[in-house]
């Protein structure tokens, strides 16, 4: 039985630099532009959990196969401050693309 993993885990590819500039108008899917709006952040949500979720089941089959770490350590876990302050980062980012439709 092979248990090699797949070569891509994101199922997403990073964009490529034509696809990092202005963006397109976004659908309208009613008459009312917030509510247009609303969509498109819940859309960005659904998205990125999506990848979220695949990322984790991929990290946690790496982990339990290699047996490296036990759910208790998962659930203990406290970052170090450079640690914490890189995950902010990340957290702002997130919440700025997920949020842009509301601009």
């Amino acid at each position: 039985m092979d248990h090699s993993l797949p070569q891509i885990a994101d199922p997403i590819p990073r964009a490529t630099p034509a696809e990092t500039g202005r963006r397109p108008e976004a659908p309208q899917f009613t008459d009312d532009p917030m509510l247009d709006r609303l969509y498109g952040v819940t859309l960005a949500l659904v998205s990125e959990l999506a990848v979220t979720r695949s990322r984790l089941d991929a990290l946690e089959r790496v982990l339990a196969r290699r047996e490296l770490v036990d759910q208790d350590e998962v659930e203990a876990f406290v970052p170090e401050p450079a640690a914490a302050d890189a995950r902010s980062r990340l957290q702002a980012e997130y919440l700025e693309r997920v949020l842009r439709a509301l601009e």
